[in-house]
């Protein structure tokens, strides 16, 4: 009801002739129009909480998505209904966040005048926590967009350097996942374990399946390092273990187009009387994507021959896509834990100083203690090391944008020239 009357009153004072501090145009364009012709820069700056490589990441999802939507709109098609279906509660978080940073701006005009002041300030308070609301959605959306999403993974941890202490790290390392796992209901379940009496274990084996898993863990491949002081000793060690994730797929669903194909009927030959040999029941298909072909010719009917190349041709084609899968895996796999050196880590956890540092993205966390033992403080070091990742992969995409627009302007003048 207040942003309303705050509206109608701006509408009234400053959509007016006599008093037109703002554009026509201004409702249908972005709020940063605005920003750039009159103090409202000051404005921008307080609220605004996108970097500028959101705002072009989210300026170019915007532009792509309404593109998607004229041409669903104009014609069936699966590749603009998979973009909508993937962008499409970034495109809105995107549009409320606007549409309130864009009422802030208007309710901040209201501001000067006096009989409207504190009603515009109380819709500006307001407004803030709903901008802060929706930048929090633009963030978990964008992580969405961009990272690799899976419900289904399989997680290992090996024992590398550092003999004992590197058994009881693994194992503490293992314990933690399990309570992490456990805490947002995913499913755990133990493939393989090589314990190494009842303090530590040589390498672990666990499927993990629950909503996004994959994106819970996958910041957690590659060599973690820990200083601290064994059981066994008075002196600090360091030891490593290697975290491996890779995602299990969960279907592979082989697809063949009819266009792909170069089916040919012939007479059958060898038994089956003078039906088969003179009538073309015979098939044979070409995979033309592959060059793989199957024949058929078990039957006497020519569809039902068809049918059986169809499957033969399918079984084919799956295994080509399971074994590209496996090789794939083990590449991973091989990246991941790298040589298991305690010069390799991404992640090193120093009891001494209490601190786990993740070196990587230069991120560093207090209370050791409390990550191994409490889930919210190991997802509160995903959100950080998330966010850094964040901001890196947008950088690169906003000088990908940039490099393409900059070529696409040379080549639009390069053609007016000619």
């Amino acid at each position: 009801m207040i942003r309303r009357c705050c509206c109608s009153l701006y509408n009234k004072y400053y959509k007016s002739p006599s008093n037109r501090y703002l554009p026509n145009s201004f409702t249908k364009h972005h709020p940063l129009r605005y920003f750039s012709q009159s103090s409202p820069d000051v404005i921008l700056k307080k609220f605004d909480r996108l970097t500028p490589q959101q705002r072009l990441y989210l300026e170019t999802i915007k532009k792509d998505y309404d593109e998607a939507s004229l041409v669903r709109h104009i014609r069936h098609s699966q590749a603009s209904e998979r973009f909508i279906g993937k962008f499409s509660p970034l495109y809105t978080a995107y549009k409320e966040y606007c549409n309130t940073l864009e009422s802030i701006v208007e309710c901040h005009e209201l501001m000067r005048e006096p009989e409207m002041e504190e009603i515009a300030r109380a819709d500006i308070v307001s407004m803030e926590k709903t901008l802060q609301l929706s930048y929090n959605d633009i963030e978990c959306e964008i992580s969405e967009t961009l990272l690799p999403s899976g419900n289904n993974i399989y997680l290992e941890v090996r024992m590398a350097a550092g003999g004992l202490e590197s058994s009881v790290f693994t194992k503490d390392l293992l314990n933690m996942y399990e309570n992490i796992a456990t805490s947002r209901g995913f499913q755990w379940t133990v493939l393989e374990e090589d314990s190494r009496g009842d303090i530590g274990i040589g390498n672990a084996i666990v499927s993990i399946s629950g909503p996004d898993a994959l994106g819970i863990f996958q910041f957690e491949a590659g060599v973690h390092r820990v200083q601290r002081v064994p059981i066994n000793d008075t002196r600090v060690h360091t030891s490593t273990a290697v975290v491996l994730v890779t995602s299990k797929p969960d279907h592979i669903d082989i697809k063949i187009d009819e266009a792909d194909l170069d089916i040919t009927y012939m007479r059958a030959s060898g038994p089956g009387g003078q039906f088969v040999q003179r009538t073309n029941s015979k098939c044979r298909i070409v995979h033309k994507p592959t060059g793989i072909f199957v024949t058929n010719q078990t039957s006497r009917l020519a569809q039902d021959n068809k049918n059986e190349c169809l499957k033969k041709l399918a079984a084919i084609l799956l295994k080509r896509e399971l074994d590209e899968t496996m090789s794939s895996t083990e590449q991973t796999k091989k990246s991941q834990a790298m040589h298991g050196d305690r010069s390799d880590k991404i992640r090193t956890y120093n009891y001494k100083s209490g601190v786990i540092t993740d070196h990587r993205y230069k991120v560093e966390v207090s209370g050791i203690l409390d990550y191994f033992e409490d889930p919210d403080s190991f997802m509160e070091l995903h959100r950080r090391v998330t966010s850094v990742w964040q901001l890196q992969k947008l950088s690169e995409i906003a000088e990908e944008i940039t490099q393409s627009q900059d070529q696409s302007s040379t080549s639009s003048s390069s053609r007016r020239r000619n």
